[in-house]
C-alpha cells in the first residue's frame, strides 16, 4: 500500500507539489493523471525516495522507501526506461540488478520471458527500439516479484499488442493483491486498465475517485426520442434542463462530441465555429431536420486508406456511429435506419484527409443536459408525452478529464 500525506515539494519559488494526500490500495490498478507539469513524476520520485519532500510523508507498506527491509521484493518501479547502459546486454543488465537484491538467475530468465524479450536477452540494449526498452524497464520492475508497482508512462513506445499485453499483466497483478500505480497520457487505455483515478493539477489534488464514479458523474447528455418532441422540449426546459433540438452540423476535423457541445455553447472548435442554426418550425410530431447535401451512402474509409480509430461516438437510433474529424470508422449498415443513412454520411466530394462528417439526429430526437434519464421519463409521463427511447450518452475519460482540469 502507498500512503501520501500532505506531500509538498518546492523548488526555489516554484511549488511543484502542494499538500497532496491520497492512498493507493492493493487489489486494484490506480491511474495517476494530470497535464504535463502537474507534478506526477515529482510525486512518484518522492514516493520512491529519489526526491526529498519539502514537507509531508510518502510511505510504502507503512515506512519510507529507504527503510524497507527488502526493497526489491517490496516495490518495483519504472520511471525512465532510457536510463540504462546501452553497451550492456539485456540479460546482463537484469542480472546486475538482481545481484544487488539477492535475486537468482532463474528469476531473470522468467521476467525476460514474461515481457517478451527472451529472444533478445543476449542483444545489446543500444540496438533496442523504444518499445523494447520499455519492456526491459518493466522486467526490471518485476524482478523481485514486488507487492507494489510504480510505473511512469509504461505504455510509451509499445505497439497495440504490447499495450494489450501490459493491460492484461497489470490487471492480473492487481487481481493477485498487488498495489499498482501508473501514469499515462493515453486516456482510452487508462479507462480500460484503471479501477481508481488520482487526478492532480498544478501539484494539487483534483480528484480521488473510482473510474466508474467519475464517468457516471459526467453522463451529461441523454438522447430522447419522442413523437411529441416540441412539447417535451418545453416541459424539460421548464424543469431546468438544457435541450438541444435535432439538427445537422458539419465541422471538419472535429469529434462529434465536440460538435454537440459547441452547438449548445456556440464556442469555437479546433477547426472552426459551429453555431446553432435558427430553430426550425416545430409541431407536435417533433423538430424537422434541415436537409443536408451529403451523399446518401455511408463509407468508412477512402480507397487505400488505413483505418483510424476514434474514442468519440454519437448515439444514432439503435446503433452507435463511430465518428472522427478526418474520417469515419466503419458503419454497420444493418444497424442504421433509413433516416440514419440519409442524415449520417461521409462527404465523398472532399479529398481524403480533409473529409468532414455530417451528424444529424432523427426527427423527434432531443439531446437533454441537466436531467437524468429517470427524471426525463417522469417529466414525460406527467406531461402526457410519449417517449420511444432514453439513452444516456457515454462520456469518455478524456472528455471528463478535460472538463475537470480546465
Amino acid at each position: 500500500m502507498i500512503e501520501v500525506r500532505d506531500l509538498t515539494k518546492v523548488y526555489g519559488s516554484t511549488r511543484a507539489v502542494s499538500g497532496l494526500t491520497f492512498d493507493v490500495k492493493p487489489g486494484q490498478v490506480t491511474g495517476f493523471l494530470g497535464h504535463n507539469g502537474a507534478g506526477k513524476s515529482t510525486t512518484m520520485r518522492m514516493i520512491l525516495g529519489l526526491h526529498t519532500p519539502t514537507s509531508g510523508t510518502a510511505l510504502i507498506n507503512g515506512v519510507r522507501k529507504r527503510d524497507l527491509r527488502d526493497p526489491m521484493r517490496e516495490v518495483g518501479a519504472m520511471l525512465d526506461a532510457t536510463e540504462v547502459q546501452g553497451g550492456r546486454r539485456a540479460f546482463d543488465h537484469l542480472q546486475a540488478l538482481a545481484h544487488t537484491g539477492g535475486i537468482g538467475r532463474r528469476r531473470v530468465v522468467q521476467v525476460l520471458e514474461e515481457v517478451g524479450l527472451a529472444g533478445a536477452a543476449r542483444k545489446r540494449i543500444a540496438g533496442f527500439s523504444h518499445g523494447m526498452r520499455q519492456r526491459l524497464g518493466i522486467a526490471a520492475a518485476l524482478l523481485g516479484d514486488p507487492g507494489v508497482l510504480i510505473l511512469d508512462e509504461p505504455v510509451n513506445g509499445l505497439d497495440p499488442d504490447g499495450i494489450r499485453w501490459l493491460r492484461t499483466l497489470l490487471r492480473s497483478l492487481a487481481a493477485g493483491g498487488r498495489t499498482v500505480l501508473l501514469s499515462s497520457h493515453l486516456m482510452t487505455e487508462m479507462s480500460l486498465t484503471a479501477d481508481r483515478l488520482i487526478i492532480i493539477g498544478r501539484g494539487r489534488l483534483i480528484e480521488d475517485t473510482t473510474m466508474a464514479d467519475l464517468l457516471a458523474r459526467f453522463q451529461g447528455d441523454v438522447l430522447v426520442r419522442s413523437p411529441h418532441a416540441a412539447r417535451l422540449s418545453r416541459v424539460l426546459e421548464a424543469a431546468g434542463a438544457t435541450v438541444l433540438r435535432a439538427q445537422s452540423a458539419t465541422v471538419p476535423g472535429t469529434p462529434s462530441a465536440t460538435v454537440l457541445r459547441t452547438q449548445r455553447t456556440g464556442s469555437p472548435t479546433a477547426s472552426g465555429t459551429a453555431t446553432p442554426s435558427a430553430r426550425p418550425p416545430a409541431d407536435e410530431g417533433g423538430w424537422r431536420v434541415p436537409a443536408t447535401s451529403t451523399s446518401s451512402s455511408a463509407t468508412a474509409q477512402g480507397e487505400g486508406e488505413a483505418p483510424r480509430a476514434s474514442p468519440f461516438t454519437t448515439a444514432v437510433d439503435k446503433g452507435k456511429v463511430p465518428m472522427s474529424g478526418s474520417s469515419a470508422a466503419a458503419l454497420d449498415e444493418d444497424s442504421l435506419s433509413a433516416t440514419d443513412r440519409s442524415t449520417t454520411a461521409l462527404n465523398e466530394s472532399e479529398p481524403p484527409g480533409t473529409r468532414s462528417f455530417t451528424a444529424a439526429l432523427d426527427e423527434g430526437e432531443l439531446l437533454v443536459t441537466g436531467l437524468s434519464a429517470a427524471a426525463i421519463g417522469d417529466a414525460a409521463l406527467a406531461s402526457g408525452c410519449a417517449v420511444h427511447e432514453l439513452a444516456p450518452r457515454r462520456v469518455s475519460l478524456e472528455e471528463a478529464f478535460m472538463e475537470i482540469t480546465q
